[in-house]
Order: C-alpha cells, then sequence, then structure tokens
C-alpha cells in the first residue's frame, strides 16, 4: 500500500473520529440542558443579531412545553422519531458501526425526532469543521462497556439536587446568563438520541435509572413578533429529567412497602371472604338437597298424595309395595347420596373448612357437627337403598290378601334369606348412625325451632328402631319355624274370659287350632271345652291338679279348661300343652291367650263384624257385653236354642262366640297389607299388657320373647325388690268383672337398704249386674316376693274356722271382725251357698263365715320367688281387707343408695296401686324430703326407684284411697 493511502485512510479514520467524538459531546450538553428545563418570556429582550438563535430557541421552547413522560428505549424508538440536524455533517464511517438501533432493526436509519418545521429563512447553513476539531480528545475515545450507560450523564444527574418536579413558579424565577450558542449548538439541542453505539456496533441506553419529568402544560408559549415565521410544534417528546436522590428514593420505597402491608392482607382478606362465603354456600346447598330428596322419598312411600283444597289425602302403606313407587324412591335416594358425599368432600378437603377448623377453634363445633350431620345422611341413604332393592324384589308377592289360604306360599327360604341379608345390612349402619348422634349437636347446625324440634325426635327414635330391627333381625333364625317355611305349625289358642278370673287372666273355656303353612293362614274356629271333658269316659275325669297347686285347687275334675293355674305363662303353657296331649291326643308347637281387650283393640282396626243369623253388629264398645248376653243370660241362650235347634244350654252358650270368632279370623285373613301392619304394631303392644300371650315350644324363639319382655313371666331378678298379687277365682262365677282391686303399700327403707313391706289388700265387689253363678265370691290370694323376703305378719285371709252364719246363726248386723276387716250393708254378712270343693264339709249347705288371720300357704309353685296365699271371701256387695307384712333385704346387685321396686300386673286386672316409699329415720311426716308417692291404675308392670338424690313435693301424708262398698 502506497504511503498516500495509508495518509489519506488515516486522516479518513482520524476525521471519523473526530466527529463521533462531537456528536458524544453534543449529545451530553444537550441531555445536560433538558434536564434543567428552561421557558424563555416573551417579554425578555433577545440580544442584536441573534435571529437564527432566536428562531432555535423558540423552537426549544416548543418542544418544552410539550409534556414530558417516561419512555423506554423501545418506546422511543419504535414512536419518536427524532431527525438529525443538517449543521452536523455525516461524517465518512462504517455503517456497522454508526447505525444507529432504529436502522439495525429496520434496514435503514429513521429519525428520532420528527424535524421543527421552521422557514426556509430560518434554517441555519452548514459550516465545515475546522481544523482545529481534529485533535483528538481523550475523553471521548473512552468507549463505554456493552451494556452499561454513559457515565457523564449518570453523574450530571446525581449532582443536580432540584426535585423532580419542575413547576411554573420556578420556571419564573431569574436565572443565571447563558453564553450565547450558535443555531448549530441550538440545533443540536433538539435532537434528544436516546441510544448510544457501543465499541462492538450495538445500540444500548444512554441512561441507566430512568427518570420522570412533568412540565406544566399552562406554561405560556412565546408570541411572535411581526415578520417572524409562527413556530409550528411537531409531536411530543420526552424530556429526560435527573435521577431521585437515595434517601428520596428510599423513603418512597417505605412509603410504598406501607401501603403494601396495609392492602396485602386487607385483599387477602377480602379474597378469603370470598372463598368462604362460596364454600358455605356449597355446603347449604348440598345440605339441602339432600334432605330434599330423602323427603321426596318420604312422600312417595307413605307421604301425602293428591292435595283436596286444605285436605290431603294420606298415601296408605301399601303403596310401598308398588313397583313404580318403589323405583321412584330409589332414585331419590341416590340423588340424596350423592348429595351427601359432596357435602362430606367438601367438609373433608376444602382449604378453607382446614383453616378455618386450624386457626378459629370457636367454629369447630359447627365443623364437627356438619361432618357427622353429612355422615349420617350418607348412612341414611344406604339404609333406604338396601331396603328399597329387597322390596322391590319382594313386592309382586304381597300384593293381595297376605293370609288367605291359597296352596302358593307366601314366604319361602329364598324370601327369608334376602330379609335376613337386608337386616344384616342394616344394622351396622344404624350403629354408626348412632355414634355419629353423640357428635351431633342440633343447635349447632343452621336450623330453624321446627326443624331441631323435628330432627330431635328423629335422634330419640333411633334406640326404638334399633330395637325393633334387632328383634326382627333375631327372629330371622326361627321365622321359617314360626310361618311353616318348611314344616307346617299348630299353635292352640284359648280365650280368656276375665268374668271369671284366672292366673292368667280368665277362664279359658274355648280352644281351637292355628294351622299356618308357608305364611299362610287356614280357616279357624273354636270349640267348646265342656263338650269334651264333661262327657261321659273324659279322660279328665277324678283327676287332680298337678301337685304345685293341690294344696289350693278347690275342684275335681282337673282339665285342659283349669290348666293356666300359674301366672308365669311359660309354666301355664306347658301344663296346657301337656293336659291337651293327654285329653285330644295332639302336639301342638305353642300356646296363644288373649282376653276380650286384644279383641277390641282389633275391631278398632278392622272394623265391626256382623252376624247376619243373630242380627248383631259387634263392635269393640259392646264386645264383652254381647258374649256375656249370650253365655250368661239365660235369654241369650234361649235365643241361640232356638235358632241352631241345640237343646243342651252348655253346647248352646257358646255357639254365639265361636261365630263371632269365625268372623273375625276370616276378617284377618282377607285383610290388607295396610291393616296387618297396624294389627302387627298393636300386637306387640298387647304383649306387654299380657292381654295377648304366647308360649313358643321352639326355645329359640321363646328365649326372643324372654329377652324382649314379651313373655308374660313373674320376674325372677335378684337386682330389685318386686312382688306380684295374683287372684284366681274359685266362687265358680263370673263376678270377677264387678270386683275391685286395691293396693296401698308402705315401704319403709333401712340403712342397709332392706324394705319392709306393708301391704294393705281390698276387694271391694259391687255386684251392677247379673252374675252367672254364686253370689259370694271366693279369691284365692297369691303374693309372690324375693326368694330371701321374711314374712311378719298377715290379717284378714280366710282360716277355715266358722265364726258365724251357716249352721251357726244369723251374723251380727254390724260387724263381725274387730279390726272391721269386712264392710257388709247392714245385716248381709253371711257367706251363702259355695261350689262343691275338694273335702267341703258344707257340701250342699249355707257356708258360714270363719275367722281370719294370716295366709296360711308359704309353699311357692313359682322357682326364685317366695309366695303367701290364702283365701279372701267376700259376700256380695261387701269389701274384705288383708294385709301383709315382709321383709326383703337388700338385694346382691342393688346399688348402693338405690332402691328399685318392681311391681307386676296380672292380665285381664286393673289394679288400682297406692304406694308410698320412705326411709325409716323420716316417717311420713318428713316423707315428702326423701320419699315417693304414687297412686293411679297399673294398666302393665311398673317399675319405681328411689335414689339419695330425689325429691318428692308432696305438702303432707297421702290419705286413704276411698273405697267403693
Amino acid at each position: 500500500m502506497s504511503k498516500k493511502r495509508k495518509k489519506r485512510n488515516k486522516r479518513h479514520s482520524d476525521s471519523s473520529q473526530y466527529a463521533r467524538k462531537q456528536m458524544r459531546g453534543s449529545e451530553v450538553q444537550r441531555e445536560q440542558k433538558l434536564r434543567t428545563p428552561r421557558v424563555q418570556r416573551p417579554e425578555e429582550a433577545q440580544p442584536e443579531g441573534t435571529e437564527e438563535a432566536v428562531s432555535e430557541g423558540k423552537a426549544i421552547a416548543a418542544v418544552k412545553e410539550r409534556p414530558a413522560v417516561l419512555m423506554d428505549r423501545d418506546t422511543q424508538c419504535e414512536k419518536e422519531q427524532v431527525e438529525v440536524p443538517p449543521s452536523i455533517p455525516e461524517a465518512p464511517f462504517s455503517t456497522e458501526e454508526a447505525t444507529p438501533s432504529s436502522q439495525v432493526e429496520n434496514g435503514e436509519a429513521e429519525p428520532l425526532l420528527e424535524p421543527l418545521h421552521v422557514s426556509e429563512e430560518e434554517q441555519p447553513k452548514e459550516e465545515a469543521i475546522p481544523a482545529e476539531a481534529t485533535q483528538p480528545l481523550k475523553e471521548a475515545e473512552e468507549q463505554p462497556k456493552e451494556g452499561e450507560a454513559i457515565p457523564e450523564v449518570m453523574e450530571q444527574a446525581e449532582e443536580q439536587p432540584e426535585p423532580l418536579y419542575v413547576s411554573e413558579e420556578k420556571e419564573e424565577q431569574p436565572k443565571e446568563e447563558e453564553p450565547e450558542s450558535s443555531g448549530e449548538e441550538e440545533k443540536k439541542k433538539v435532537a434528544l438520541p436516546e441510544t448510544v453505539q457501543t465499541r462492538e456496533g450495538k445500540v444500548q441506553e444512554a441512561a441507566a435509572v430512568p427518570a420522570v419529568a412533568v412540565v406544566d402544560e399552562q406554561a405560556e408559549k412565546p408570541e411572535t413578533k411581526p415578520g417572524e415565521a409562527e413556530l409550528v410544534p411537531g409531536p411530543k417528546a420526552p424530556i429526560i429529567l435527573r435521577k431521585l436522590p437515595l434517601s428520596r428514593r428510599l423513603s418512597i420505597g417505605v412509603r410504598l412497602a406501607l401501603v403494601f402491608c396495609l392492602l396485602a392482607p386487607l385483599c387477602a382478606g377480602v379474597i378469603y371472604g370470598v372463598n368462604a362465603w362460596v364454600t358455605y354456600t356449597s355446603l347449604r346447598a348440598h345440605a339441602e338437597n339432600g334432605v330434599q330428596h330423602l323427603l321426596n322419598m318420604k312422600t312417595l312411600l307413605a307421604g301425602s298424595g293428591s292435595t283436596d283444597g286444605q285436605s290431603m289425602i294420606r298415601k296408605s302403606p301399601s303403596s310401598m309395595l308398588d313397583a313404580s313407587t318403589l323405583k321412584d324412591a330409589k332414585e331419590e335416594v341416590l340423588a340424596a347420596k350423592a348429595e351427601f358425599e359432596a357435602l362430606k368432600g367438601l367438609l373433608n378437603d376444602s382449604a378453607v373448612i382446614h383453616h378455618i377448623s386450624q386457626w378459629l377453634p370457636q367454629f369447630e363445633p359447627q365443623i364437627t357437627s356438619a361432618k357427622a350431620a353429612s355422615q349420617i345422611g350418607i348412612e341414611l341413604t344406604d339404609i333406604a337403598q338396601i331396603a328399597l332393592d329387597a322390596g322391590i324384589q319382594l313386592a309382586p308377592r304381597f300384593r293381595g290378601p297376605l293370609l288367605a289360604n291359597e296352596q302358593k306360599p307366601l314366604v319361602t327360604s329364598t324370601d327369608l334369606q334376602l330379609l335376613q341379608q337386608t337386616l344384616q345390612q342394616v344394622m351396622p349402619r344404624l350403629d354408626k348412625i348412632e355414634q355419629q348422634t353423640r357428635l351431633l349437636s342440633l343447635d349447632a347446625l343452621p336450623l330453624d325451632t321446627a326443624q331441631r324440634n323435628q330432627l330431635q325426635q328423629y335422634v330419640l327414635l333411633l334406640p326404638q328402631v334399633r330395637e325393633t330391627l334387632g328383634l326382627l333381625e333375631n327372629m330371622m333364625g326361627v321365622a321359617g319355624w314360626l310361618l311353616g317355611v318348611d314344616t307346617p305349625r299348630t299353635f292352640l289358642v284359648q280365650t280368656m274370659d276375665r268374668g271369671e278370673l284366672r292366673a292368667t287372666g280368665g277362664f279359658t273355656g274355648q280352644f281351637g287350632e292355628l294351622k299356618i303353612n308357608g305364611g299362610r293362614v287356614a280357616p279357624f274356629s273354636l270349640t267348646n271345652v265342656a263338650l269334651i271333658e264333661y262327657a261321659p269316659g273324659s279322660p279328665n275325669s277324678e283327676q287332680d291338679a298337678p301337685k304345685e297347686y293341690r294344696s289350693w285347687w278347690p275342684f275335681a275334675n282337673w282339665g285342659l279348661r283349669d290348666a293356666n293355674l300359674s301366672a308365669d305363662f311359660p309354666a301355664s303353657a306347658k301344663i296346657i300343652m301337656q293336659a291337651y296331649k293327654d285329653e285330644l291326643k295332639k302336639n301342638v308347637d305353642g300356646v296363644i291367650m288373649f282376653t276380650p281387650f286384644l279383641i277390641e283393640h282389633m275391631l278398632q282396626v278392622i272394623g265391626p263384624l256382623s252376624i247376619p243369623k243373630y242380627n248383631e253388629t259387634v263392635t269393640a264398645e259392646n264386645l264383652e257385653d254381647r258374649l256375656h248376653y249370650y253365655q250368661l243370660d239365660n235369654a241369650g241362650i234361649l235365643k241361640i236354642k232356638t235358632i241352631e235347634h241345640i237343646e243342651n244350654n252348655e253346647e248352646a252358650r257358646k255357639v254365639f262366640t265361636s261365630l263371632v270368632a269365625q268372623a273375625l279370623m276370616a276378617r284377618i285373613r282377607n285383610a290388607s297389607f295396610d291393616e296387618l301392619l297396624v294389627l302387627g304394631v298393636m300386637g306387640l303392644q298387647n304383649l306387654k299388657t299380657k292381654d295377648l300371650q304366647i308360649y313358643f315350644a321352639n326355645e329359640q324363639a321363646q328365649q326372643l320373647l324372654s329377652r324382649y319382655g314379651y313373655a308374660a313371666e313373674i320376674d325372677r331378678s335378684t337386682d330389685h325388690d318386686a312382688f306380684y298379687l295374683v287372684q284366681t277365682n274359685v266362687s265358680a262365677s263370673k263376678a270377677s268383672q264387678y270386683v275391685r282391686t286395691l293396693m296401698k303399700d308402705t315401704v319403709t327403707l333401712d340403712a342397709q337398704g332392706g324394705a319392709t313391706h306393708m301391704l294393705q289388700i281390698r276387694l271391694a265387689y259391687n255386684q251392677l249386674g247379673s252374675v252367672y253363678g254364686l253370689d259370694t265370691y271366693r279369691d284365692y290370694i297369691r303374693l309372690y316376693v324375693p326368694p330371701d323376703a321374711k314374712f311378719l305378719w298377715g290379717n284378714g285371709f280366710d282360716t277355715g274356722e266358722p265364726l258365724c252364719g251357716g249352721t251357726l246363726g244369723h251374723c251380727p248386723a254390724q260387724g263381725i271382725y274387730p279390726g272391721q276387716e269386712l264392710i257388709c250393708p247392714t245385716d248381709q254378712y253371711e257367706a251363702g251357698a259355695s261350689a262343691p270343693m275338694i273335702g267341703d264339709p258344707y257340701y250342699r249347705q249355707w257356708h258360714p263365715l270363719n275367722k281370719i288371720g294370716p295366709p296360711n300357704n308359704f309353699k311357692s309353685d313359682i322357682a326364685g320367688r317366695a309366695m303367701f296365699g290364702g283365701y279372701l271371701v267376700v259376700p256380695k256387695n261387701c269389701t274384705m281387707l288383708a294385709t301383709i307384712a315382709w321383709y326383703v333385704p337388700p338385694q346382691k346387685g342393688q346399688q348402693t343408695g338405690v332402691y328399685d321396686l318392681l311391681v307386676q300386673r296380672q292380665a285381664g286386672t286393673f289394679p288400682e296401686l297406692d304406694l308410698t316409699l320412705q326411709k325409716a329415720e323420716s316417717g311420713c311426716a318428713t316423707m315428702p324430703r326423701d320419699g315417693l308417692y304414687y297412686n293411679g291404675v297399673m294398666t302393665q308392670d311398673m317399675l319405681f326407684k328411689l335414689d339419695e338424690g330425689q325429691h318428692e313435693k308432696a305438702a303432707s301424708c297421702p290419705e286413704k284411697p276411698a273405697v267403693a262398698v
């Protein structure tokens, strides 16, 4: 290469370097000028000969009037085009080194700002670069590193102490005069390049720290003098100001941090509250929907049907046997289960619920109750679904009369297995429901008073439902045996007439056989037992009663009609079954007895019975009266003999009763499912009152009756005190219906827990109507007490020693006993005639009234019970008083400080009980503080409890109950 060429290239390179340094210097100066904006007022005088400078100043002022905004490099490059003033000649350097960022991106150079529009006269002319400008500047040769801003700009920005915002007032303050600048320099101030080029040819930002400037838009524009061209402002360009001081930046940062600290929890709380409300709304919706589906199921099965005005037609229970109804109910159950499962999942998985439970423990009862309620809902729907599945399979078989005598069995072994499996699946879920109810607090749930009370009733019914289903589950094992699924069953049925009171509830003058095969009941009829036992050559002729009862049973020819000697029904049933086998040569699988009260209760369900042959309608109200009319009244017996053409009175007496029984069984065999369901519930209630008594030869079935209190047994427990008064009418009359039994027992407790009883027994015999049989009432009394009871004393029982009357002459007219134990109308103290009794010395004679004393029989016929027994003799319309006192030591299972007394009721009677429990040191005067008092009519067995914390509010000693004479 020649030396000339090298010199030429060197001059060209120096020239390019000088141009670049000059551009950087002008850029730094322009930025420094722009950091302190100055608006020139029009009234300021301008120096002469500076016309071009004035034009340039006006242009700069027009730019400064534009509001300053912070713009980043990309926005400035894209939106603001800045044109390089023509006063700066284009230096001869390579495009690679000097091309700005806009040219790099778009392929061509674009102006950073739009050019100012001025007249051609005011445009400055280009000037040549002076020679002295070629001298190198060492400060400008240092190129900034890649990615760094120009250091001069940052240093000048930090040195400015003025505030960030420039107001109009500051611009009006006097300013220091600045040296005049050439038009070229003013033009350079217009160009505001935002980027610089590094040595590597990359474009980067000129300032590292952004700054914001606010210029008052109300600044006055400079006026144009006459003859001057009007300045037209171009597009607004951002004005870059200095960086805030460090202290100011820290202050603003602290303020922002405080604002964040205040707003962040508030925003978080709002968001959390919204989530909590949404969660609560979802929970409530799932719960309400689930309950509504269950109510829909209830309406379908046993709820309300169509409405007629204000009346509501209620569906019968037989609607549960409709297949379509069961399917609709199952759909409701499935929908309810889905809702409850969604409710449970939301309670267990929701973050809101979890946080509330963790940080707000006061809401834990509500959450626990909600979880328990959701689980209860799931278990209920499972139970309903299981029951409905079984019902859908069994329903078609139960449409129509269930007990009709048909060849097709009503129940099969497969059906029983299905029912047993159903109960086995239901019982564990009931147990889970009971467990969840212990966690359930109804007050914690969002319920109104009516809903809370209704749920409380359902919760209280759970034990009863559990007990009933438990009984059914246990009976499944013997249900096949009871219903004759594999083998037909035969049960002996006997009616009891309470007009002639016997130990089990009444005289058993009629019997019949109830046959069941596959759940179907065969036709049933009753037979007069007298036609068998009074017939010539009867097997019971000259037969004595069982040895346990011979000491007091007075009649010969003992047989089936008198076999119910024991108040413990299982004991009597075994005697009856043996007697039936001996007399009729048949075996039976059990014994069923009932009083007229059971028939009355049944008639209340199925309605009255019509006996067209006698033009009679038997109802619950007139049943006993009609039966006694045709059995005991001579006019009724004559009517039977006339209609039936019967000569024998004994045969005629029971015909009408047999017709009533046949009509009743025919009605039951054709009863609907609804009626049978009600009859079944009623039967359980009558088992409790002993108006219905059942004994099964199957040991497992009998144990079930005993377990649930349906066996009509004498209590043999040793963990409490008890007594049981049993009456037996041995006067050969139907007078028991006119005899009131009153018991007054005063129990005094000692410090050891023992009890001293003084029991007064009053028999008030007021014969209000005709009586079949003799007038004098003879009642054999047996009092059963705990086995370790000690007899103390007694009075009022017949001793067998004659006192007056009969062959001994008349008795006194006003009374015969010193203690007035027998009270009769004046001059009516007569015993009269008596039925023939074994060893009676007054056979077919008038009997005298005997002396009275304590009971004379202490040999019990019931294992595990002590007994005090004797006769009470009561003439017609008289009242007899007997007294027995005994002591019962503390029982083995008795709790300390607690005294329990069980008083059992005999079937067929309604004794009036007057009971007083008191402590030994208190006496009657202080009994109200620590005793117990009861006075009422017994309809079933009653248990009385007295503990140290119990108090009675009676104000005085109880008065003796009045006795009708």
